[in-house]
C-alpha cells in the first residue's frame, strides 16, 4: 500500500518539518513542567493535580525511547557517545543511578529529620534510618531502571539495526542498481 501513498518531498522541507515537531515537543514538556511546578508551589495542589502533566512527561519519554530502540538510533547514539566521551554511556548511568539513588535517600532522610523528630538525638536516629531505608529502595530500583534498561534497549537497538541491514543485503545477486 506503500506505493500509493508515496510523494516526492524535498528533503530540506522534511527536515525542517522534524525540526519544528521536535522544537514542538520540547515547548510542551517546559510547559508541562511549568505547569506541575506552579500547580505544587504556587496554589499548593498536591500530586494528584498533576496527574495530567506526569502522563505527558512520562508518555513523551517512553514513546521516545522505544521508537528511538525499534529504529537502531539508541545504539548508533550511544556508539557516537562512547567515541567522543571520555566515560562510556554504561558508566555514566551507572553513576546517575548511584547519585540519584544516594540524592533521594539523603532527602528522604532530611525530610524525616526535619518533621517527625523531637530532638537531635531522635533526629539523627531518623535520619539514618530513614536514609538506610530508602537506599535499600530507591539504588537497585535505578541501578535496575537506568543501568539494566540502558543495556537491554542498546541490545534490542543492535537486532533492530542487524535486521535492518540483513532486509538491505537480501536482494538478489542478479539486481541492477
Amino acid at each position: 500500500m506503500g506505493f500509493l501513498n508515496s510523494k516526492i518531498q524535498d528533503e530540506r522541507v522534511l527536515h525542517t518539518k522534524y525540526k519544528i515537531y521536535s522544537e514542538i515537543y520540547i515547548l510542551v514538556i517546559i510547559i508541562c513542567g511549568i505547569s506541575a511546578l506552579l500547580k505544587r508551589y504556587v496554589y499548593d495542589l498536591t500530586i494528584e493535580h498533576m496527574f495530567t502533566e506526569f502522563i505527558i512527561l512520562l508518555a513523551g519519554a517512553i514513546y521516545y525511547v522505544v521508537r528511538s530502540v525499534m529504529l537502531g538510533i539508541f545504539s548508533a547514539d550511544v556508539e557516537m557517545h562512547d567515541q567522543k566521551s571520555k566515560h562510556s554511556m554504561r558508566k555514566k548511568t551507572l553513576i546517575y543511578s548511584v547519585v540519584f539513588g544516594l540524592g533521594i535517600a539523603l532527602f528522604m532522610g532530611v525530610n524525616s529529620a526535619v518533621r517527625y523528630a523531637e530532638g537531635p538525638g531522635q533526629s539523627i536516629e531518623y535520619f539514618f534510618i530513614t536514609a538506610f531505608g530508602s537506599l535499600m529502595i530507591y539504588l537497585p530500583f535505578f541501578v535496575i531502571i537506568l543501568v539494566v534498561g540502558n543495556e537491554v534497549g542498546k541490545r534490542m537497538s543492535d537486532k533492530a539495526v542487524n535486521k535492518m541491514l540483513d532486509a538491505d543485503d537480501s536482494g538478489d545477486n542478479d539486481e541492477k542498481h
